[in-house]
């Protein structure tokens, strides 16, 4: 089959389904995933589609901006101080956590009382709370600062996180879907990935309303880690996470 032809065939599969997956692709054109990814790469420079791990979603389906942390602020916030309090539950003394960036996570600061534990972050939002709380230390990691979400990313935090083992770390994340985590950003998502890889116990972030929801960046697997959400997750949404993981609600 002709590059044109195969090109032709993905966009209007996109315009059906608004998102496809290369292994999908590979069996529908009969061709190598490698020639569907070489497809897609030249789709996206074109500026036809965008390329998400394992596949590409059209251009309507693509997040047009990234909400500040104070329109996150006031999302769900109930769910939000639900999690917040199975969060702090978890944190023991004498323990190295990292709580990252991410409002749910904020909400955290109001339940840490007489918690004699070390917390590392990336979030500077998380930091000037947590730093009013007696008897925990608080470490920040530094590196390239990202206004829109208050975290410290890039090359600097990176080295500082890969000489660090934690006992625990809680990562919030923009959406779960199937075996993924979405976030926004290329630079948040490998840090992020980093952290939980260097943790003894892993846990995702996400309230009800982010599950089965996709963003820009998978970046990690939810099968090494667990998932904590809130109890007004669907049926549909708890038995999908856990066809995957243990989910904590």
């Amino acid at each position: 089959m002709l590059k044109e032809k195969r090109q032709e065939l993905i966009l209007s599969q996109l315009a059906n389904d608004g998102i496809v997956q290369v292994s999908k692709l590979s069996e529908f054109l009969k061709v190598t995933d490698m020639t569907v990814r070489r497809d897609l790469k030249e789709l996206e420079d074109k500026n036809q589609l965008v390329r998400v791990h394992g596949g590409a979603k059209s251009l309507e389906k693509a997040l047009p901006r990234e909400f500040s942390n104070e329109e996150k602020m006031l999302k769900n916030k109930d769910k939000k101080e639900y999690i917040a309090k199975i969060i702090a539950s978890l944190i023991g003394d004498e323990e190295n956590i990292f709580l990252g960036a991410g409002t749910t996570i904020e909400y955290v600061s109001s339940y840490m009382t007489n918690k004699n534990c070390n917390i590392y972050t990336n979030s500077l939002y998380l930091f000037e709370k947590l730093k009013k709380i007696r008897g925990t230390r608080i470490f920040l990691i530094g590196g390239e600062f990202r206004e829109s979400t208050g975290a410290f990313v890039g090359s600097l935090a990176l080295d500082l996180v890969e000489k660090i083992r934690f006992t625990k770390a809680f990562i919030g994340v923009n959406g779960i879907s199937d075996s993924f985590a979405y976030t926004y950003s290329v630079d948040e998502g490998v840090l992020q990935s980093k952290i939980l890889d260097n943790s003894n116990k892993a846990y995702l972030i996400a309230d009800s309303s982010k599950i089965g929801v996709e963003d820009f960046y998978a970046f990690y697997n939810i099968e090494n880690a667990d998932v904590i959400s809130d109890d007004k997750i669907s049926l549909k949404g708890k038995k999908d996470i856990e066809s995957y993981t243990k989910l904590i609600n």
